[in-house]
């Protein structure tokens, strides 16, 4: 929970910044500029110096200076520099954080302290003539991370490649490499993915993708120590639209880890089905009629994992009248199934299938729009 902190009076501390204009661009110069930010604890400054045409470099620094109730103080830095390089061929970037352990920004966000990490992007593409082929080429991600006492926590370098057609139409593969330190153990991870995406029909879309690798276990049994299990996942998407009249969504995802006969463990860990159907028909211009199930499914191995066997299936109905943004009737009904049922002697027991229903509901919502 975060700690309440009273403010400690500051001075007002200028910032500079030099944002980069297009005449900078053109001309290779920095205008750098000033202005004042308040009577702020967070003393941030940036700057941004174009090189070349096509090449940019960017600092940024901040030190921040909190007070708990208490009386004791936080004080830290935070630095972040960027170099990049564009061009219609090759683009590379890399950048480099370094943020203290008491590093704090309540009206920011930094989801990490007491890191420092270093990013390397790079993309390059070949776009053939007379082809079918719109722009193909690999991607690269090296990105390292370590603690401001020199320990590496993780790292990941991934390979993708993608190949572009036209009509909207992509093939994407990829190849990671990850190491994870976690509750002081390392984990070693891989995960090989291929997607392929279309638009090559004009009144539907459609998306797959499968994957297979390791992932860290977050939830393991009480005694049992963490793992890496193999990993499955897959994904397929459709949206399609007939006359402008009806449209329709379709969703499934699948996942699944396994333990590997060299954890000490065997079987699966758990299974989860995800599946979305969503159908929209639209009488009239004003008279749209919407429904929605949803089905989530965790079949899980009590004995490696710590998640409860569950099966839950909803189903939305609503109908709209909708005459302007401001003036609509709604009048809709929502109805949850769960894998539960009422036991005599134990209260509730799981059952195999959701057949019981634990949140139904039926509402109308009325607006309207007044014109003066």
């Amino acid at each position: 929970m975060a700690q309440e902190v009273a403010p400690r009076p500051t001075v007002v501390i200028p910032r500079v910044d030099a944002p980069p204009r297009l005449e900078d661009y053109l001309s290779g110069e920095q205008r750098p500029g000033a202005h004042v930010t308040g009577f702020l604890q967070r003393h941030p400054g940036d700057l941004t110096a174009p090189t070349e045409q096509t090449d940019a470099y960017t600092g940024q620094a901040a030190f921040s200076d909190t007070v708990n109730l208490t009386g004791s103080a936080l004080q830290s830095t935070a630095y972040w520099t960027s170099i990049e390089k564009a061009g219609r061929k090759l683009y590379y970037s890399f950048n480099y954080t370094d943020i203290g352990a008491d590093f704090r920004a309540p009206l920011g966000f930094v989801p990490r302290t007491e890191i420092r990490q270093a990013t390397s992007f790079a993309t390059l593409r070949w776009r053939p003539k007379d082809s079918p082929l719109s722009p193909i080429g690999p991607n690269s991600l090296v990105q390292y991370t370590w603690n401001r006492e020199g320990e590496l926590q993780d790292w990941l370098i991934r390979f993708p490649l993608q190949i572009d057609f036209k009509r909207q139409s992509f093939l994407f593969v990829r190849r990671a490499e990850s190491m994870e330190r976690f509750a002081g153990l390392e984990f070693r991870e891989y995960e090989n993915w291929v997607s392929f995406s279309t638009s090559y029909l004009r009144w539907m879309d459609f998306f797959v993708a499968v994957s297979d690798g390791t992932r860290r276990t977050s939830f393991p049994p009480k005694g049992s120590h963490p793992f890496l299990p193999t990993s499955a996942m897959a994904r397929s998407d459709s949206r399609s639209v007939r006359r402008r009249v009806c449209s329709s969504t379709q969703t499934y995802l699948y996942s699944r880890l396994a333990a590997p006969a060299s954890s000490g463990h065997a079987g699966t860990i758990f299974d989860n089905h995800i599946i979305r159907s969503r159908v929209n028909y639209q009488f009239t211009r004003e008279l749209s009629l919407r429904g929605i199930v949803d089905y989530n499914g965790v079949l899980s191995n009590p004995g490696l994992v710590a998640l409860d066997r569950t099966n839950h299936l909803t189903a939305d109905i609503l109908l709209t009248y909708l005459v302007n943004p401001g003036t609509a009737l709604y009048v809709g009904v929502t109805d949850g199934f769960d894998n539960l049922t009422l036991d005599p002697i134990n209260g509730i027991r799981p059952t195999r299938n959701p057949t019981t229903s634990t949140g139904r509901q039926f509402f109308m919502k009325t607006s309207y729009l007044f014109r003066f």
